[in-house]
């Protein structure tokens, strides 16, 4: 040994842990020529008593009489006196011993206090050898740690684990050993190589019998990983067991540490990848494709543990969904969706790739067409309609969820499509044949019949306002209030009432904002210059020969005509893009001088309107609800707005799948005087009747000064003209017709602090919490029901030992409308890891927020069990 590595054990013993006294017993005579060197500068106070040379009685004089204060080194060569014939026995027991071997040196720098340790110490050499891990080992070591607790440190060490217990070692040995994503079980990782290399491979794999009943003539990381998987599999397939792989079963304890394990291991956030990676390595290996392919949803409702779970699921719930679509369980099939996209797969780190988030809106496409197939079969003895006002009145409040939720399928299909699956395509079949003849020609049928019953000579209802009348009777009333208020109006383009219901949703889900829906009813046509003009305040409306618009006997088409228009109230008129890219101070100065400001917004029709993107029409729908929040925000927050109203021109049909020849009404003729022809509509003068479509007259159905008639479609039918098919607008449906007016106020004061926007609260049921079985189930209970102002939440829960946890982590979402408490009721299975648990010390039932990581809810638990080994 170095001189310099006994000056260091010597000045830790006399001036880091402040000995007076050291006993050095240097049997082989060794170290004579460093005592005789003298000690280090350092310890210069320090004198040196060699009892070989002095004896054993003077020594003891020196010591305890003599100089009862000073500091020495009592030193002595040869062989150490039997405890009958040692002067200095007493003395030795009360003071400090120094050993100038390498384990003991080891033992003293590392702050280790037991001495038999040091051929432990001596065996792990390799190890110890290195100055760097010694000093990453000593951050780890506590003075009383034995052989185990040493070897185990040592691991962590190896495989940079932050944390020395079982768990972390091997969640660090296995992360270590993946490589962008990708596990190779035919290799051993390069720590478990270290492992061997310093005496550690074996008490590795003792480790792993220990933990998890492990035991292999030849043991390897890929056996490991793959009977820790299996059984988690198993345990979570509700008793049903695949024959084929039960022989990777681990033993009762085992199981239970693997659920603990693997829980803890996807879900650190750093390491998740490496769960993947691993799972998707022994996935490919067990082919557990082809194994799902024989299970049932009952038995694989639970399973988390590989992904290829997740697509067998959504497929087996879209079988069952077809299966029962005359009586759906909505609410089943809803929780088990939410529950699958709250799991690892679909809510974890690594959910943001294209495979994942295309099961994951699989899911909301199969809630979607559930909701769809519910509402068909409720409403089917609920189609005849004595008054146009009793069917419109039933489309506002309720029949609007058909369209709503045939585009929420529609769009949620849309990514599962891309990747190139068919998981829906037998659903999205049934869907479209629900959505068309399960609503949409059955209410056109009897909208058309209303109609002809005399309805387009009067188009004028109780509770729907004209559109033609929207200044008059939104914006005037607003203004005259009080001299300092403005109105801001957002108009955009196509804006149908089912997607305004959900743009209320979510302006209602928004601190500070209040939004009510109501409806309008429409010109007709249903077509933009039309739609555009009526909603402008004016004294009369009419066309020219060309049919264009006149808006008090001018031209207002585009954003420069109505400007001008609108600069008679004081008012003006800017597109949402030019406005929304606007610094703040740039955009008070811009419209600082207006009472009045009309923002027009343009997404729906501009990509449904055209034959080459009418298919992203849904897509589009979503882009302009975003964008309509954001421009809402604009206007409250940048522009001071008190209140602001959203509304369209018009609404529009489409359908996924083109029309066939039975939607088309192709005209046996076109009228002589017709001035303007599309899809939907044909305006003109003197234009006759047709039995292919409904006939009016402008003056009635858009309150123009002169009779310009028109021509539209029974029913959702198309007139055969050119161009795309599948979105249309400028008919009498519903749809097209019924218009929404979304009005936001900006809540101030004590509606300001009511609106707050929280997340619900969740509480365990019961007082006392003592945990004495391997699985201890808790029941939660969501503590308010979701509304527009009360979010779900998704929590991550487990039990811990300060900030470690002794559980496996489940995640669970509590997002219950139901005003029933028993309804929002759910349990929570917990198992508890294997070893010794004192029920006198602290563990915690923790609840973390999975999106936010902040803790919901804490309280205590005990747990009493008693030590086990079930191997």
């Amino acid at each position: 040994m170095k001189a310099g590595q006994v000056d260091q054990a010597l000045r830790q013993r006399f001036l880091t842990e402040e000995h007076r006294l050291v006993f050095w017993h240097d049997t082989a005579g060794e170290f004579a020529d460093y005592i005789a060197a003298g000690l280090p500068d350092e310890l210069a106070d320090v004198a040196v008593l060699d009892v070989s040379q002095v004896g054993g009685l003077p020594a003891k004089l020196r010591l305890e009489i003599e100089d009862s204060t000073g500091k020495y080194l009592v030193y002595s060569r040869g062989e150490e006196p039997p405890a009958e014939e040692d002067w200095l026995l007493d003395i030795r027991l009360y003071s400090a011993q120094f050993h100038a071997d390498v384990a003991s040196i080891w033992l003293q720098e590392l702050g280790l206090t037991g001495l038999y340790l040091r051929d432990h110490l001596k065996a792990r050499s390799v190890f110890l050898g290195n100055q760097d891990r010694r000093k990453k080992l000593a951050r780890l070591i506590a003075p009383g740690d034995d052989e185990d607790a040493i070897d185990l440190k040592m691991m962590a060490v190896l495989t940079g684990s932050q944390l020395a217990n079982p768990f972390a070692v091997l969640r660090a040995l296995c992360h270590g050993h993946a490589d962008d994503h990708l596990f190779a079980l035919d290799t051993e990782p390069e720590a478990l190589d270290s492992f061997g290399k310093m005496a550690l491979a074996e008490p590795f794999w003792q480790l792993m019998q220990r933990e998890f009943g492990y035991t292999a003539d030849q043991p390897t990381l890929a056996a490991l990983l793959r009977r820790l998987l299996v059984s988690e599999l198993f345990h979570q397939m509700n008793g049903v067991r695949i024959s084929a792989l039960a022989h990777f079963e681990l033993p009762p304890a085992g199981r239970r540490n693997a659920v603990v394990y693997l829980t803890q291991w996807r879900d650190s956030s750093g390491m998740a990848n490496s769960y993947d990676a691993a799972a998707a390595a022994v996935a490919d290996e067990l082919k557990m494709p082809e194994h799902f392919d024989t299970l049932t949803l009952a038995a694989l409702t639970d399973v988390y543990t590989f992904w290829e779970a997740e697509p067998r699921v959504v497929s087996l719930l879209k079988n069952r969904l077809l299966e029962e679509a005359q009586a759906v369980d909505v609410a089943a099939i809803t929780a088990l969706a939410r529950d699958r996209q709250a799991g690892h797969w679909l809510g974890g780190p690594g959910s943001d790739a294209s495979e994942r988030r295309a099961i994951r809106d699989a899911y909301d496409a199969v809630v979607a067409a559930a909701e769809l197939f519910a509402l068909k079969s409720v409403q089917r003895h609920q189609r005849s309609f004595e008054t146009p006002a009793e069917l419109l009145e039933a489309y506002r409040a309720n029949l609007h969820r058909f369209d709503r939720q045939y585009r929420q399928f529609r769009t949620k299909a849309r990514p599962a499509i891309a990747q190139g699956w068919d998981l829906l395509k037998d659903l999205a079949d049934e869907v479209e044949r629900a959505y068309d003849q399960g609503f949409l020609q059955p209410l056109g049928l009897e909208w058309s019949q209303l109609l002809d019953e005399g309805f387009l000579d009067t188009w004028s209802l109780d509770g729907f306002p004209a559109e033609q009348n929207f200044y008059a009777d939104q914006i005037e009333p607003h203004l005259r209030a009080a001299d300092r208020r403005r109105a801001f109006v957002i108009i955009s383009d196509a804006f149908r009432y089912e997607a305004a219901t959900e743009l209320t949703e979510e302006l209602n889900g928004r601190y500070r904002m209040n939004a009510e829906l109501s409806a309008m009813l429409g010109v007709l046509p249903s077509y933009t210059a039309l739609g555009m003009a009526s909603l402008l305040p004016h004294q009369s409306l009419g066309y020219n020969d060309k049919g264009e618009v006149l808006v008090d006997g001018k031209l207002i088409a585009g954003t420069d005509g109505r400007n001008k228009h609108l600069a008679t109230v004081n008012g003006m008129a800017c597109q949402a893009k030019d406005l929304l890219v606007m610094k703040m101070e740039e955009a008070r100065t811009f419209t600082a001088d207006h009472r009045v400001v009309y923002i027009y917004h343009n997404v729906i029709d501009s990509r449904g309107d055209s034959a080459s993107t009418e298919g992203e029409t849904f897509e589009a729908v979503a882009d302009c609800i975003r964008e309509l929040i954001d421009l809402v925000h604009f206007c409250v927050n940048k522009l001071n707005a008190a209140k602001v109203w959203v509304t369209a021109d018009h609404g529009f049909l489409f359908q996924h799948d083109a029309p066939g020849t039975t939607d088309k009404s192709a005209l046996s003729h076109m009228p002589q005087h017709a001035a303007v022809a599309k899809k939907r509509y044909v305006l003109g003068r003197a234009l006759g009747t047709s039995p292919e479509a409904h006939h009016g007259s402008t003056s009635i159905t858009a309150g123009t000064a002169d009779a310009m008639e028109f021509w539209v479609p029974r029913g959702a039918n198309r007139f055969h003209f050119v161009g795309g098919a599948r979105f249309v607008h400028g008919g009498a449906m519903p749809q097209e017709v019924v218009v929404p007016v979304v009005t936001v106020t900006h809540l101030r004061g004590k509606e300001k602090v009511r609106s707050r926007v929280e997340k619900v609260g969740v509480y365990v049921l019961g007082t006392r919490h003592k945990i004495t079985t391997p699985t201890h189930r808790f029941e939660l209970i969501q503590t308010e029901a979701v509304g527009e102002r009360r979010k779900p939440i998704t929590v991550r829960a487990a039990v811990y030992e300060d900030d470690q946890p002794v559980t496996s982590i489940e995640t669970i979402t509590f997002d219950s409308s139901s005003d029933s408490m028993a309804e929002r009721q759910k349990p929570l299975r917990l198992e508890l890891r294997t070893g010794p648990f004192d029920k006198a010390a602290s563990y915690r039932l923790i609840l973390h927020d999975a999106e936010t990581d902040a803790e919901v809810l804490s309280l205590d638990v005990v747990i009493d069990r008693s030590f086990e080994r079930d191997f």
